[in-house]
């Protein structure tokens, strides 16, 4: 009786450990260590030969930087080509940044988000450029919440705005910001 005691504990306390972990099967994870480097979470404003300008600092871009999109449990390589205005990245890098207007700095590792959120953020803040007349020329403070996007932005203009982006209806609010 007391094996059969000892036998029936041990099986409950093994199938309550599971072997399954506690990471999802389609979490997303670079093929490359980041945790070191500089990132910058937000949006491609501008794209150009070479580089691209993502909030306020622009990336150079070369054979060399580690360009992918992720999403979904996978990653895959993307061409420089396949930049958009608009798409939600991730630029990382180890190096300086030339303190100029925009800030410039080299992209080690570039990740375009192609999950179902980003994909989202990244629809809500193309219908904001597409409906907004003073275009942003530099994105500050960028900050992603749920269901939320909040930035401060300066425009052509030279002047500031606060804008808080809803991605479920793209309705936004925006604030002029007072010097």
């Amino acid at each position: 009786m007391r094996k059969w005691i000892i036998c029936a504990a041990s099986a409950m306390f093994l199938g309550a450990c599971g072997t399954g972990g506690t990471a999802s099967p389609d979490a997303d994870r670079l093929s490359v260590p980041v945790e070191e480097m500089e990132k910058t979470e937000g949006f491609i404003l501008e794209t150009e030969d070479g580089g691209v300008l993502v909030n306020d600092v622009f990336y150079s871009l070369d054979e060399n930087t580690h360009l992918v999109s992720l999403g979904n449990g996978s990653e895959k390589e993307l061409p420089p080509d396949g930049l958009e205005e608009g798409m939600r990245v991730t630029a990382c890098h180890s190096g300086s940044v030339a303190l100029s207007l925009p800030a410039r700095a080299y992209a080690d590792v570039f990740v375009v988000h192609k999950d179902q959120e980003a994909a989202q953020q990244a629809e809500a803040f193309r219908a904001f450029l597409d409906a907004e007349e003073e275009k942003p020329l530099l994105i500050n403070q960028a900050e992603f919440g749920q269901k939320k996007i909040r930035f401060d932005y300066t425009a052509v203009s030279n002047r500031g705005y606060r804008v808080v982006l809803d991605t479920d209806t793209h309705e936004y609010s925006k604030e002029p910001i007072e010097e």
